[in-house]
């Protein structure tokens, strides 16, 4: 996906063409590797999880970005959940603290997933156009850093996390994008 964005075969507008352009490329991988008549993959966009109250979502119904389930014939399955963000650049205003809080949430979100079935694949893409995010040493100064702190507050909310992850960055032309595996 990170390369056919790079080199314009797919285009992003907002976070919502991500997930549905993201979701069609793992629905095509996922379903080749249905070998057996009973193999079955399936991708649901936007799917609601049940977890504890978090600070994205205090009533303790969550929405996923992408959630993949692969059954195989001898019944052993696989579980992946995914959130996305899309930071698109904007030279009136950078949001960073905003986007900074909005990844927290997503990765409190994703340890309450993780928390309920710890055989869960959990992912925090982000995909930004804005160097500044990925490049230490730009005049702006506002890298995401590579190492997500367990507390963040902002706006008189804090998330605190479970755990510190890190945040791999990778740089395809001018698009950057972040993966936080947890």
């Amino acid at each position: 996906m990170c390369n056919k964005i790079a080199y314009g075969d797919i285009k992003i507008a907002n976070e919502a063409s991500l997930q549905m352009q993201f979701g069609v490329i793992l629905k095509q991988v996922g379903q080749l590797y249905e070998f057996a008549g009973t193999d079955r993959f399936s991708i649901e966009l936007e799917a609601i999880q049940p977890i504890s109250p978090t600070t994205k979502s205090s009533k303790g119904q969550a929405r996923c970005d992408i959630s993949l389930r692969f059954s195989m014939e001898n019944n052993d399955t696989a579980n992946a959940i995914i959130e996305l963000k899309h930071f698109k650049y904007d030279k009136t205003s950078e949001a960073v603290a905003d986007n900074r809080f909005a990844i927290m949430k997503d990765i409190e979100n994703l340890e309450h997933y993780k928390e309920k079935d710890s055989q869960l694949l959990c992912y925090e893409i982000l995909y930004t156009d804005n160097k500044n995010y990925a490049n230490p040493h730009t005049t702006a100064g506002i890298k995401l850093a590579p190492i997500i702190t367990q507390c963040f507050t902002y706006c008189q909310q804090t998330v605190e996390l479970k755990a510190v992850y890190e945040a791999e960055w990778s740089n395809h032309g001018n698009k950057y994008f972040m993966i936080v595996t947890l």
